[in-house]
């Protein structure tokens, strides 16, 4: 089903009193064949549950609820949700997508309204894949809080966000842009940049180009890794040896030594994991 064109949106949302939020990062992805590109990279079926965070205008909604189970959108901005609900009557598979009014975040994690809204979902539906145009405000912070959460097990995210951070989830170990986030999305499973997407796209035009990146969650995280990570990152200059001392890390003589003369950033995916299950195996809270 086709949907009305950027202008008759843009007329709905002058009616409504919506200026786009740069503090939200509201940039909405216009090109119909992208929405399509996004959901083909999930592979979704109808036994699927997708979670979208930043719903927008909905222009990614309508492809999703054509191809997956259910749908639960999340949108923090009530301005956008009033346009959403006004707009769904029209929607075909209207019936499979549920607007849930919340911010994604709360803390350094998934908020409570986000959980509920999924677990609730997920009773008859799985596996749980995020598919979004993510808002580039908090693209980063969702992104390691969902792999890490322990209350969602999220079995793919497709997500499309700025360049700069797609560069960092996929960077080697080495690299100027591998960090911290890089290990947490490469100790789920692969991550792949899937293509590029330039900012003539979006509305408005952001500052920045984006890409479409594909991770696939073998694996859950194990609880604590997260911390674990960010304290091993949180002083890149100094080798890990400064690392385990500062955050109290206890590992097997052998391993401190060998993995004390190095960088963070010059560790794969899979020693963090290792030197986790050691340190957990060793002391009580590493990280």
């Amino acid at each position: 089903m086709s949907r009305p064109s950027f202008a008759e949106y843009r007329a709905i949302m002058e009616a409504h009193g919506f200026r786009p939020s740069r503090r939200f990062g509201q940039n909405f992805l216009l090109d119909p064949s992208l929405h399509r590109a996004i959901a083909d990279a999930a592979e979704l079926e109808r036994s699927d549950l997708v979670l979208e965070v930043g719903a927008g205008l909905g222009f990614l909604t309508r492809e999703l609820v054509t191809r997956a189970g259910r749908v639960v959108a999340v949108e923090i901005d009530d301005r956008l949700l009033a346009i959403l609900r006004d707009d769904v009557v029209r929607w075909e598979d209207a019936q499979r997508v549920e607007f849930v009014h919340a911010d994604a975040l709360e803390g350094d994690g998934l908020s409570g309204e986000l959980v509920a809204a999924v677990t609730a979902a997920a009773v008859d539906l799985g596996p749980i894949k995020l598919v979004a145009n993510l808002p580039y405000a908090v693209s980063g912070r969702f992104l390691a809080a969902a792999l890490a959460s322990t209350e969602l097990t999220l079995r793919l995210a497709v997500i499309v966000v700025q360049r700069e951070l797609a560069d960092r989830l996929a960077a080697a170990p080495g690299s100027r842009d591998y960090g911290g986030l890089s290990v947490l999305s490469q100790a789920c499973g692969p991550v792949e940049l899937v293509r590029p997407i330039g900012r003539e796209v979006f509305r408005p035009r952001p500052n920045v180009d984006s890409a479409l990146v594909r991770i696939d969650v073998r694996r859950p995280l194990p609880s604590g890794f997260a911390e674990f990570v960010r304290a091993m990152f949180a002083s890149r200059r100094k080798t890990l040896r400064h690392a385990f001392g500062r955050s109290g890390v206890r590992l097997p003589a052998a391993v401190a030594e060998e993995f004390g003369r190095r960088r963070a950033e010059q560790c794969t995916a899979e020693e963090f994991l290792d030197l986790f299950a050691l340190a957990s195996q060793h002391g009580e809270n590493p990280g």
